[in-house]
């Protein structure tokens, strides 16, 4: 990769589906669907630029990202992939529609929103930073947990979700918050998605709220919405089972 190493499963046979991991997560966290989608489908699960297994951290646009996931699929042979994105996985795939959307096939976006930040969310963004910046990667279990998860989230899922923050460096974190305090505001082009999309919702998103997954899923021609019951901001985690079923039926 130009970008560098980049980590990565590739599991199943089948037409191809990329995962996209949220922030400030990495790949294990789409353990839960593994099983069940690479049955009928070859699973693409890569750690994005500077987490898990991809080094070196790097700063990074919406645009250079979507620049790596085509040069990624390219070296994999996955023309024509379908994409899954949770939270900032959702950013990254519409950014991968704008700038290659012959290479899309079905679009998932999960809790995740098409707008850009506004003035209040980009001044929050950069008082991260600037944590980030003093006291280093240790600050985000404590600011993260609460919003990612619900709070009666089950034991096991918080520690998972715990580790994998804890694995996130101050680098990485630091180029990945600035990368979502500037992506562009997409929501003037979702007319333009022209591939079927499903848009998903946690019931208990504290994040994106289930109207604004319903007005990016209206705007969006054809496109289908369902809510992940009992589910925060990472659904595929707190409700897998329901995850998994409607994402299934939405990719056979």
């Amino acid at each position: 990769m130009k970008s560098g190493s980049l980590y990565y499963l590739d599991l199943g046979k089948g037409p191809a589906v990329l995962l996209i991991h949220a922030f400030p997560l990495n790949h294990a966290m789409w353990e839960p669907q593994l099983s069940a989608l690479s049955a009928e489908f070859r699973l693409l699960v890569p750690d994005i630029r500077g987490f898990g297994g991809s080094q070196p951290p790097s700063a990074w646009t919406m645009e250079e990202m979507a620049d790596d996931l085509d040069e990624f699929l390219e070296k994999a042979h996955a023309p024509g992939c379908a994409l899954v994105g949770v939270s900032m996985g959702g950013y990254i795939a519409l950014s991968f529609w704008a700038k290659y959307p012959r290479h899309v096939r079905k679009l998932v976006l999960a809790n995740t929103r098409a707008r850009a930040d506004n003035e209040i969310e980009k001044a929050a963004r950069n008082e991260m930073i600037a944590a980030l910046e003093q006291s280093g990667a240790r600050i985000l279990p404590d600011r993260m947990l609460p919003r990612l998860l619900k709070p009666n989230s089950p034991p096991g899922v918080v520690r998972k979700v715990r580790g994998m923050i804890e694995e996130t460096s101050a680098p990485a974190a630091i180029y990945t918050v600035m990368a979502l305090r500037d992506r562009p505001d997409s929501s003037t082009s979702l007319h333009r998605v022209s591939c079927p999309t499903l848009v998903l919702c946690g019931e208990d998103d504290l994040i994106v709220r289930d109207e604004e997954s319903r007005a990016m899923a209206d705007a969006i021609r054809g496109s289908q919405f369902a809510r992940v019951p009992g589910s925060g901001h990472l659904s595929n985690l707190e409700n897998p089972d329901e995850f998994n079923r409607v994402v299934l039926d939405f990719l056979r």
